[in-house]
């Protein structure tokens, strides 16, 4: 069973989508008085931040070892 490789440049967009709406929420929720609630979800949006940064570089790397090496 052969399994297809993920493609973490679109799986990298989409944790930068998440973490876009959690600031919108995070900003909604520290208008209306509910600071604690905006820290919370501040510290997803930063998770997912880091998850994206993390999946472009490994696509990068790995994009780098496809490369062939120049002869």
């Amino acid at each position: 069973m052969s399994r297809k490789p993920p493609n973490r440049i679109a799986a990298a967009c989409i944790a930068e989508a998440i973490a876009s709406e959690l600031a919108a929420g995070a900003a909604r929720h520290r208008q209306e008085g509910r600071p604690e609630t905006a820290q919370e979800m501040l510290q997803h949006v930063r998770h997912h931040r880091v998850r994206a940064i993390k999946m472009r570089a490994l696509a990068g790397a790995e994009h780098y070892m496809t490369i062939s090496a120049p002869r």
